[in-house]
């Protein structure tokens, strides 16, 4: 039975894989505390994990999109219902719902991210990435977080919502906190809500009379026909603004970073580029982009490993600690792209990632047109100087200099 709490502070931000082994070493089970005070349970065991994302007795709401329990609602604090007020209008989506209102507000946008969809957009991606590789200047040090990795999937979800790339550090500020619950206060969650609505609704409103074949023209459309209403169609493009681009960003840069560290991989990836999808897969187990899932809330009293977890208590799965699991993976802190191992990292079940396809090819050929162009890429400071975004709900680098 879990007897102490784990609390994600400095010790998680410093060494994530370090963290999670110590707390998988007692347990599938812990409860847990954030440093914006969502608390709730942990689960760190890959088949816990997957009983945890498949049991229709768990799952999601708006309240699991803003860390609040309603296990004693009666009790709900002012914290608490200050990260209520104001943020329904981005997170009324999929992300934030169950069957049947998940099963439809995700088909709402589904065509736009299909492989034919994803396929039709890879001239573009590749244009995008030689447009930004060209303005690198190779006689001096850049990041690569901020001239190829944030530029390119911002540039890329832009033009399939139709909001202007232009507004990138914009989307890029609000998305840092709307994206992470655990961190945020309520003060900065409200603002970053109400920065959202006043960039997507005037766009998503004129949509609704002059389509341009975008995706808020396509849910202009369903407004019209009733499929989805005015909150929905809202949460539905801020969602996707925040997951397109901080997921593929910090993949794109999780990659680069395992070549760097790996001369031999790094080489064996410039001759061999069928190679570099089992590179990109096995970042996705090592490194998820996304460590840990949205929270979930169970919906009645339940049994979890023998834990009873009650009604309206949230639940976060660790993907980073389950795709680590000894007991599922050999020697899993070893970076091995030849492995043949399932991983978590675009989710399990109903859940899971609408945009894992279009996440790969935008990281295949953003790294691949890279070492390509530049054989002799090197960091540009230690790995231990490296400095990581303090977030749970993400793993990205804040910057990778490297010199050419």
């Amino acid at each position: 039975m879990p007897t102490e709490t784990v609390i994600f502070g400095d010790k998680y931000f410093r060494d994530p894989h370090g963290f999670y082994r110590d707390v998988h070493a007692g347990g599938s089970l812990h409860r847990f505390t954030t440093p914006s005070g969502v608390h709730g349970w942990l689960i760190t065991g890959d088949q816990l994990a997957r009983n945890v994302l498949t049991d229709p007795r768990i799952g999601k709401g708006r309240d699991t999109m803003l860390g609040v329990t309603t296990a004693d609602e009666h009790r709900v604090g002012l914290r608490s219902r200050a990260r209520r007020y104001g943020t329904e209008w981005v997170v009324t989506h999929m992300l934030g719902s169950d069957p049947p209102d998940h099963t439809r507000l995700r088909a709402a946008v589904a065509d736009h991210f299909t492989p034919k969809a994803v396929t039709a957009l890879t001239p573009r991606i590749q244009a995008l990435t030689d447009e930004l590789l060209d303005k690198i200047d190779p006689s001096t040090p850049i990041d690569l977080a901020t001239t190829l990795a944030g530029p390119l999937p911002v540039a890329i979800i832009c033009h399939i919502t139709g909001i202007p790339a232009s507004h990138r550090l914009r989307i890029e500020r609000s998305s840092q906190v709307l994206s992470d619950v655990t961190v945020a206060n309520s003060s900065e969650l409200r603002t970053a809500g109400l920065d959202f609505t006043r960039l997507i609704l005037p766009r998503l409103i004129a949509r609704r009379w002059r389509p341009r074949g975008d995706l808020m023209s396509t849910l202009g459309a369903g407004m019209a026909t009733g499929e989805v209403d005015l909150k929905e169609a809202l949460s539905t493009v801020a969602l996707l603004l925040i997951a397109g681009h901080e997921t593929t960003s910090n993949l794109i840069l999780g990659t680069l970073l395992a070549l760097l560290r790996d001369r031999n991989e790094f080489d064996r990836a410039r001759a061999e580029p069928e190679h570099l999808a089992s590179v990109i897969n096995e970042t996705l187990r090592t490194d998820p982009p996304l460590p840990v899932t949205t929270l979930r809330q169970a919906h009645t009293d339940v049994d979890v490993d023998g834990q009873r977890i009650r009604r309206g208590e949230l639940l976060l799965v660790s993907l980073l600690a389950a795709n680590h699991d000894p007991e599922t993976v050999n020697d899993p802190h070893v970076f091995d792209p030849d492995r043949t191992v399932r991983h978590m990292s675009f989710g399990v079940g109903v859940h899971h990632c609408l945009g894992a396809r279009l996440a790969k090819v935008e990281a295949t050929i953003a790294v691949a047109e890279l070492i390509q162009r530049h054989p002799r890429l090197q960091l540009a400071v230690p790995i231990e100087e490296l400095r990581w975004r303090r977030s749970v709900f993400f793993r990205r680098l804040e910057c990778l200099p490297v010199t050419f």
